[in-house]
């Protein structure tokens, strides 16, 4: 799930696929950042993760930077997590001003419909449903006016012992100026383990509209990830837009906690 301020949603991506061979085959540590795509999978009864991170965007004449970024989530089933995305606060630069503040927070869910180890093509498709809403809680300069409500179908597969493939449908229902308006995304992401502990991976993800009439946008990114444990993560990434519309640059880091309860 991303916390999005309306008119930077390509920016504030905070999803993604596990990017990594894991430390421990059997509970990897499965990370909904650092790209933009959301993962296909829940973390697990009495997991708690924490996931956080810093963003800087050139968006051509306004630049963004985030700090915080920070998503939480909890597993109360086996296959279905709580998420809370809070404590983004957002430093806007325009050359009508400046402004700074927290962005609105964000509740939701995400089920896992499948693990991917049956057979098949459907079987080895991993599977997750995710729901989530922005309400208004930020600073007056970036509140909304009302929930921001989304739906994600987050896919993957495996396409060897080193290499994923995952990909995200996305719909949204905004609340605009002038009204709700409807907003659909997707993205694919592919991740290569580099080493046990390395990996890297590349993204496409794109909106039909992030804005009420506003221009399509497709974004490329890459970044890398590094475990220092079984449960500790560091990343970091970079992305560019492929139209004419979206981020000039941004440049990313953050890292990924995870505390299993009683294991």
């Amino acid at each position: 799930m991303q916390t999005r301020s309306p008119s930077l949603a390509g920016v504030l991506a905070a999803t993604a696929l596990m990017m990594g061979l894991p430390a421990h085959a059997e509970e990897p540590l499965i990370t909904d950042r650092p790209d933009f795509t959301e993962s296909a999978f829940a973390v697990g009864r009495g997991t708690l993760q924490l996931e956080a991170g810093t963003t800087c965007a050139d968006l051509g004449s306004t630049t963004a930077t985030t700090l915080g970024e920070l998503l939480v989530r909890y597993g109360i089933g086996r296959r279905l997590e709580l998420r809370l995305a809070t404590l983004s606060y957002l430093w806007l630069y325009e050359p009508a001003g400046n402004d700074s503040g927290f962005i609105d927070s964000a509740i939701g869910a995400k089920w896992e419909l499948n693990d991917g180890q049956g057979g098949g093509f459907l079987g080895r498709t991993a599977a997750a449903l995710i729901v989530a809403s922005t309400f208004p809680s930020g600073n007056s300069e970036f509140r909304s006016t009302a929930w921001q409500p989304a739906a994600v179908l987050a896919l993957s597969w495996d396409l060897s012992p080193s290499m994923s493939l995952g990909s995200n449908l996305g719909y949204g229902r905004p609340a605009g100026d002038d009204g709700r308006f409807n907003s659909v995304w997707a993205s694919a992401a592919l991740g290569v383990g580099v080493t046990d502990a390395t990996s890297v991976f590349f993204e496409l993800y794109g909106f039909d509209r992030e804005e009420a009439r506003g221009p399509n946008t497709v974004t490329f990114q890459t970044g890398v990830t590094h475990l220092l444990g079984p449960d500790l993560q560091l990343d970091a990434r970079v992305g560019r837009r492929l139209t004419d519309d979206g981020p000039d640059f941004l440049i990313a880091f953050g890292g990924s906690w995870r505390y299993r309860g009683g294991k």
